[in-house]
């Protein structure tokens, strides 16, 4: 028979046993809880690193639009929306980086791709958006692979929107629809009657067109870089 003294030690150690397994099972799902938190964490920082690369290295730029694209001579330029930094993405960009870049900056895909075997120039590769921008590409001459990454940023083109689509200037505000009063108050033009029609550029390389050959003519096209254009 077992004495009462013998139970109450039995139900000590039961006791203590019973403690020291809960306390081992909590420590373990707090450290399961930490490990969990600590992966979030760094999956969150490196998902935000990953949309804020530079254009030099992957060519993106956050999927919000932060960024609005301007125009300038022999190249494009992004504007952070809040900040006024610029970011110049020059010629020589392959085509996937800048149709990416493009269609980010404008929240609009291209609405055609295609190539121009008529241009002076040769063969051009374009990619246009409904807010009238075309995107030139010329194919590298080594090249002989005739693969995407052939293809390299050469030229742009602003033309009328076809819509109500987000509209591209130059930092100066100078857009289609401009008038030649405007563009000769923010550059230096020189203007020449072609078969293009008022056709105007500055020293730097930028080129367009005035509807007329007074003040209140207002721009109907505007390029940089290479074009097909016929004169």
């Amino acid at each position: 028979m077992i004495s009462k003294t013998s139970i109450m030690h039995l139900y000590k150690i039961l006791i203590f046993i019973s403690a020291t397994l809960i306390g081992c099972q909590n420590k373990e799902n707090k450290s399961t809880q930490t490990t969990n938190t600590e992966i979030g964490l760094d999956t969150v920082a490196g998902f935000e690193e990953s949309k804020e690369k530079t254009i030099d290295s992957t060519a993106t730029i956050e999927t919000i639009n932060t960024h609005k694209l301007v125009l300038t001579t022999n190249a494009l330029q992004l504007v952070h929306r809040k900040t006024g930094s610029t970011i110049e993405i020059p010629f020589g960009k392959p085509i996937d980086q800048m149709i990416e870049i493009t269609t980010t900056a404008l929240q609009s895909k291209p609405s055609s791709i295609g190539i121009n075997n008529e241009c002076g120039a040769g063969p051009l590769k374009m990619a246009s958006w409904n807010n009238g921008l075309t995107l030139v590409f010329q194919q590298k001459k080594s090249d002989k692979t005739n693969s995407e990454t052939d293809w390299k940023f050469a030229g742009w083109y602003m033309g009328i929107s076809s819509g109500n689509a987000q509209k591209v200037s130059t930092m100066a505000g100078i857009n289609i629809g401009s008038t030649r009063a405007e563009m000769e108050s923010a550059y230096v033009i020189t203007v020449s009657q072609t078969t293009l029609g008022y056709e105007f550029s500055t020293s730097s390389g930028l080129y367009g067109i005035f509807d007329g050959p007074k003040k209140e003519a207002k721009i109907t096209s505007l390029w940089s870089g290479l074009s097909c254009n016929f004169r």
